[in-house]
């Protein structure tokens, strides 16, 4: 009887550690960022570094990219599983076929702004006359420079646009331009101050321009049914909520796993981005995004508006 029930036990044990291991060995799941590592990204880390996607049997390899346009064009050839990017990408992105959906919001309001510096000619919109702009992506770029411009009563064709590839801070720093747009409000200001330089910020606000998620995270829209999703946005939720509730915690988290970005100004950065965090990424706003969609459209972006179960949806 005595060695029935050690075997019996022994029997369980094995059973147990058959299952314990393949519920931590699952296939990672792949994500890719819109850029570098930073306090935007913020609910993702905490998932991941505070035990969240561990949770919930989830193993997350999390790629910074050199080039910010390549998660979507991954995700699209099923390379990556996730990536982060904007909603007015994935409109566009939509429109033209790939297969992609935003599943999470991680920033769910406007965060775009235009930054000039205090100290120069430009004090109220319509001093743009005749400037030179940075920008980083054309198409968002112009988008939110013209819906500024438009509050000052002026034209695309009476400004100098200029691509500068994501170095928007220096160019204004180096008097290369004399404003520049696609920057964050939470991000770039604070970089420029950093630097001795007192800025004006100019936002995009939502009587400029209909109300979208500055920050999101897409999926495969013919690659759903993967159960990891489901994990996945489980403990981006929980990590959320813990986020929230505990600000100076999560950051103390993040910083103690990418050390290089522990100083006062990244800390300042992530104080200044809480308030701008989805506080539930899984929802969505079916009617803003329907809006944003026909302004798109009306704006000659893009041919044809989408319905939302083309590129949006709520998993859980």
């Amino acid at each position: 009887m005595l060695k029935y029930l050690i075997r019996k036990k022994n029997f369980i044990l094995f059973i147990g550690f058959l299952l314990f291991s393949s519920h931590v060995t699952a296939k990672p799941i792949t994500l890719i960022l819109d850029w570098l590592v930073n306090p935007d990204h913020a609910a993702i880390f905490v998932a991941k570094e505070h035990g969240f996607f561990a949770q919930e049997g989830l193993q997350v390899n999390i790629i910074a990219p050199s080039n910010p346009d390549d998660g979507p064009k991954l995700v699209a050839a099923g390379h990556a599983d996730l990536a982060v990017s904007y909603q007015p990408q994935l409109l566009i992105q939509a429109s033209k076929g790939l297969p992609l959906i935003r599943i999470a919001s991680l920033i769910n309001q406007p965060l775009n702004c235009l930054i000039v510096k205090k100290e120069g000619l430009i004090h109220q919109l319509v001093d743009l006359k005749g400037k030179r702009i940075a920008y980083t992506s054309h198409v968002e770029g112009t988008l939110m420079l013209n819906a500024l411009l438009e509050k000052a009563h002026l034209k695309m064709s009476e400004v100098q646009t200029i691509n500068v590839q994501y170095n928007l801070t220096q160019a204004l720093l180096s008097n290369r331009v004399d404003a520049i747009i696609n920057g964050m409000r939470n991000v770039e200001p604070l970089q420029i101050q950093f630097a001795h330089q007192a800025v004006t910020v100019f936002p995009v606000e939502l009587g400029d321009i209909p109300r979208y998620d500055e920050l999101i995270i897409i999926a495969n829209k013919n690659k759903l049914s993967d159960p990891r999703l489901i994990k996945f946005l489980t403990a981006l939720d929980k990590a959320t909520r813990y986020l929230l509730s505990n600000p100076e915690k999560s950051w103390q988290i993040f910083v103690k796993n990418h050390p290089a970005l522990n100083n006062e100004l990244n800390h300042q950065i992530w104080q200044a981005t809480l308030p701008y965090i989805a506080s539930h990424p899984n929802n969505f706003n079916k009617n803003a995004y329907k809006k944003f969609m026909l302004f798109l459209q009306q704006k000659k972006i893009i041919p044809n508006a989408l319905a939302n179960k083309d590129y949006v949806l709520k998993l859980i």
